[in-house]
C-alpha cells in the first residue's frame, strides 16, 4: 500500500508547500509560530522535520500527533483529505461507529454475506 502523500496532509493544515524538488526543501513549521523556515519537506521520502520544535514523521506520524489515535484512525483521516486517492472510495471521517458496506459493492454473495443469509451446499451433501 503506498501512503497518503505528506503534501496533501500539509496543505489540509493550512502550510505553505516550497516548490517540489528532490532532498529535503525548506518550509515553515505549521506546528509551532513560525518566522524562519525551520521545518524541512521531503517530497521523495514523504517525510516532515522541524529543527526547532522536534515534530518529525510520515504523514501518520504527524497525523497522531496533532489529532491522537492510533495508526488506522491516521490512516482513515488521511485517506478523507487525500486528493490522490479515489473519491468514490472517500468516506467523511468518523471516530467511531461501523464503516458503511454498499452491499451491491461486495460481489456476487454479497447480499449473503452481510445479511447472515444460508450458504449453498454441495449436492449430495
Amino acid at each position: 500500500m503506498d501512503k497518503h502523500s505528506i503534501v496533501d496532509y500539509l496543505e489540509h493544515i493550512g502550510a505553505k508547500i516550497p516548490s517540489h524538488g528532490g532532498g529535503w526543501r525548506k518550509m515553515l513549521c505549521p506546528f509551532h509560530d513560525d518566522s524562519n523556515a525551520s521545518g524541512a519537506v521531503n517530497f521523495d521520502a514523504n517525510r516532515f522535520k522541524c529543527f526547532s520544535c522536534g515534530v518529525s514523521g510520515d504523514t501518520y506520524d504527524l497525523i497522531m500527533k496533532e489529532r491522537g489515535g492510533t495508526l488506522s484512525e491516521a490512516i482513515e483521516f488521511a485517506s478523507t483529505i487525500s486528493t490522490t486517492s479515489n473519491p468514490t472510495v472517500r468516506v467523511p471521517y468518523r471516530t467511531s461507529g461501523r464503516i458503511p458496506v454498499d452491499k451491491a459493492t461486495l460481489g456476487r454473495r454479497g447480499s449473503q454475506i452481510s445479511s447472515g443469509g444460508s450458504r449453498r451446499t454441495a449436492p449430495g451433501s
